[in-house]
């Protein structure tokens, strides 16, 4: 499902908020430590019984969040490769930043843009002079999936829009600055 243009730029907002918010200068990005940050629980798929385990793969194979005793916790799979559990926690953490109440198609496309730029954000493929699929998998620890989605966004970004970035995506440049510095 496409989002307006407008959505997309609130949803990058959340995200740089976010690292902001976290003061997130160092990639990539440990999923459990921004949970941990935010007061988000989580546990494993196998704390389960056998029978919930079943009943919880039905729901979905990678992860779910839910609210318990007001605080909220992810769920997740850890059959799932490191990297893909970690696309399943940012996606998650988006259900939970941008309020979603329910389970739609829409708020799953708007989770699933939320984690994907929480992950490589493209003013970030920039600065690091990122140009192959592969140096953003090994800068961002993510699938290669994600790591071309990531290039062909950013590819299309500077096709069409040319390398003047907005506020937003300069603080994030701005906190990227900041890991370099601490070298």
């Amino acid at each position: 499902m496409r989002l307006s243009d407008e959505r997309y730029e609130e949803i990058k907002e959340e995200v740089v908020e976010l690292y902001k918010e976290l003061h997130i200068t160092k990639f990539p990005v440990n999923a459990m430590d921004v949970c941990k940050q935010l007061g988000i629980a989580y546990k494993s798929y196998n704390q389960f019984t056998s029978r919930t385990f079943a009943a919880i793969i039905r729901a979905s194979e990678d992860g779910m969040v839910a609210k318990i005793d007001k605080k909220f916790v992810i769920f997740y799979n850890p059959s799932k490769s490191a990297e893909r559990i970690r696309s399943t926690f940012f996606h998650e953490i988006g259900h939970i930043r941008l309020g979603h109440k329910i389970h739609d198609e829409e708020n799953e496309a708007e989770a699933n843009f939320f984690a994907s730029y929480f992950l490589v954000p493209v003013p970030l493929i920039h600065y690091f002079g990122l140009r192959f699929a592969q140096e953003i998998m090994d800068k961002f620890w993510v699938t290669f999936t994600l790591a071309n989605y990531s290039l062909d966004r950013y590819q299309k970004r500077i096709r069409y829009s040319g390398t003047v970035f907005t506020q937003y995506e300069n603080d994030l440049i701005s906190l990227a600055k900041e890991e370099e510095k601490e070298f």
